[in-house]
């Protein structure tokens, strides 16, 4: 499937390439040998012309992966920990600290995206349009690309964090991604799994970033797959719930409130065996929902406080 992607973006992309800053492509591998090399090869191609520099977090492969990728050029280290999260968390972080990365790129080894959409995602950063650019892969799906499922699962999971994060972005799960390396020092990552995704951009807008989103193409992946849509979506759901708490308290404690609000009016027109149950219990409940309304709110005081500072 071909996207007419816009004119001008392609303009942006080849006034970014004149740009020296240091660009750093972090690509986290796990026995990717039938794909890495090809991914690699475009990497290169693409970013000829480029201050770029690719870096391939390995999981311990055993194929030979991590042998592919240094004889094309890449610089490879291993990951101390496990999981897809922690992974780019190291490469964020050797990136940053040792190759002295501007703009950070993340993308997989499983030719899932396309080495030739990387200019369209950094043009934004580097024309200081945008700290923090995602790829919508729902603009340039190809036939077989994602499961019908994990489609479904994708949409609910933007639409919860666009409801309870405010997050005004379509494909919230994409693993392409650019950004500063300024705004990874400003943002606070902790998860090690899949729902590191959702977290980059919780704290992004956290921190007031800008956050744009650019079209790219996304093809069906070449080897196996490493992701559990069940399971996976289930934590993503519970750090989606986490962050709320972080990123938008007055909500998470306001809906928390309402309920609770709710529940003991509906206790006050319940017959309870005790009439004294029948007073208290609604009355504990609505107090305690005025309370969590209150505890949010200066929660949000105090962070508003500490960003003056």
């Amino acid at each position: 499937m071909n996207i007419k992607f816009n004119r001008h973006v392609e303009e942006e992309a080849i006034a970014a390439k004149r740009s020296a800053a240091r660009i750093a492509v972090v690509i986290p591998t796990l026995n990717e040998c039938r794909a890495v090399g090809k991914v690699m090869g475009g990497v290169k191609q693409v970013m000829d012309g480029y201050d770029c520099r690719v870096l391939v977090v390995d999981g311990h492969s055993t194929d030979g992966t991590d042998k592919i990728a240094r004889d094309m050029g890449a610089t490879v280290i291993y990951q101390r920990g496990r999981g897809y999260g922690d992974a780019l968390k190291t490469g964020f972080f050797h990136a940053r600290k040792r190759l002295d990365a501007e703009v950070i790129v993340m993308m997989d080894a499983d030719l899932t995206y396309a080495p030739h959409d990387i200019p369209r995602l950094v043009a934004p950063v580097l024309g200081d349009e945008a700290d923090l650019v995602v790829g919508n892969r729902f603009a340039g799906m190809q036939k077989g690309a994602m499961p019908f499922v994990n489609r479904v699962g994708n949409r609910v999971l933007s639409l919860v964090a666009k409801l309870a994060l405010g997050l005004n972005v379509y494909d919230t799960q994409s693993g392409m991604r650019a950004f500063t390396s300024e705004l990874l020092e400003r943002m606070n990552l902790v998860a090690v799994g899949m729902p590191l995704a959702m977290e980059i951009l919780a704290e992004a807008r956290s921190v007031g970033a800008r956050i744009r989103e650019v079209p790219i193409i996304y093809s069906p992946r070449v080897g196996e797959t490493k992701l559990n849509p069940i399971k996976d979506g289930g934590r993503i759901l519970g750090i989606t719930v986490r962050l709320m708490f972080d990123v938008r308290p007055l909500l998470f404690f306001g809906s928390i409130g309402t309920i609770l609000g709710i529940v003991g009016l509906l206790l006050h027109y319940i017959t309870l065996p005790i009439e004294l149950m029948n007073v208290v219990f609604p009355f504990l409940f609505m107090i305690g929902g005025i309370l969590l309304f209150w505890f949010g709110f200066v929660i949000v005081l105090i962070k508003k406080a500490r960003r003056r500072k």
